[in-house]
């Protein structure tokens, strides 16, 4: 099967463009240069979840290439057959060239294997482990580079106010989870952890939510560890912003793809469970930077999270409240 331009479309420039505008309006405060990081950021990851299962450096060595190749010259989405090209010219071992296989069968690409190239890649990957200082001061410029020329190639297009960028998930909508948790500047209580499910399982049912129904549980469980932030806080946002969206409600099946108001509200954006799980992790993370250490991390991040000065109390009081549930 050979995928089309668009069946494979990893990347768009309309994504970009939704990217580009989202962090230009929520990030208003912050200075140019920092948009461009945060936007180059958002950029990376989004190509990075495509890739094959490598390791981080060799993600990051593949992404860099693409961006470099296909995104600021071309201007042009990228696409799984551009991921498959940047894959085989990287210095893959035999197992890498394994990943990639079982990547193309997962994916649905259909290219050539030429397993000649393996012998010329162990040559390649012994030099780059042998000189892996220099290529890593290298590999900096360039991600910086590419961050100040994304940020100037890149012109937002004619949009209404309520277009948003979806800079957390896939396009195939699902999150997918690290070995390593990613940092952020919350306390530790608030940061990822396991525990029984089936108690905060108990608890939602007895609150009626739908939350405790798939595609919703999953999905906040598993941007949970993706951002490294405690499961009980985000259901717990849920719980002041939404009530936990009990079932008796007629829109609850609306609700709970934006439990968490993000962008206003769930009428205003009404998206899936997914992204708005995403981007509430992602702004949950941004806000808590930078906060004086006698100054309560809930209440730090409703500065900008929520108009009501209250949210914070009625957020940390959940939490306290769901986590006793769990730990009794």
């Amino acid at each position: 099967m050979k995928l089309s331009m668009e069946q494979s479309s990893v990347l768009s420039l309309d994504s970009v463009d939704r990217i580009r505008f989202y962090v230009k309006h929520k990030y208003a405060h912050l200075p140019q240069e920092k948009h461009a990081e945060i936007v180059a950021d958002a950029i990376v990851k989004i190509i990075e979840r495509q890739l094959p299962p490598y390791h981080p450096e060799l993600k990051r060595q593949i992404t860099n290439k693409l961006i470099e190749q296909v995104v600021i010259p071309q201007k042009r989405p990228v696409s799984l057959l551009d991921i498959d090209n940047a894959c085989s010219q990287a210095p893959l071992t035999n197992e890498d060239w394994d990943l990639l296989r079982n990547w193309r069968a997962e994916k649905g690409v259909v290219t050539e294997t030429d397993t000649n190239k393996w012998s010329l890649w162990d040559e390649v990957t012994k030099f780059i482990n042998e000189h892996r200082k220099s290529i890593r001061y290298g590999l900096a410029c360039i991600v910086l580079i590419v961050a100040v020329s994304m940020y100037s190639y890149f012109s937002p297009t004619d949009m209404k106010d309520k277009q948003v960028a979806n800079v957390a998930t896939n396009p195939s909508g699902a999150i997918e989870t690290s070995e390593v948790l990613a940092y952020n500047e919350l306390p530790t209580p608030f940061q990822y952890t396991t525990f029984d499910e089936s108690l905060l399982i108990q608890y939602l049912n007895g609150r009626d939510s739908i939350l405790v129904d798939e595609p919703y549980y999953t999905a906040i469980m598993d941007t949970a560890k993706q951002f490294n932030i405690h499961p009980v806080l985000l259901f717990a946002i849920t719980g002041q912003e939404q009530g936990f969206v009990s079932r008796d409600n007629d829109r609850a099946a609306d609700i709970a793809n934006n439990p968490f108001n993000v962008f206003h509200s769930w009428e205003d954006y009404n998206t899936t469970i997914v992204d708005s799980t995403a981007i509430a992790a992602r702004t949950l993370v941004n806000l808590s930077k930078d906060r004086p250490k006698d100054v309560d991390p809930i209440v730090w991040i409703n500065r900008k999270y929520a108009e009501d000065p209250n949210w914070s109390t009625g957020v940390n009081s959940l939490f306290t409240t769901m986590i006793n549930y769990i730990n009794d």
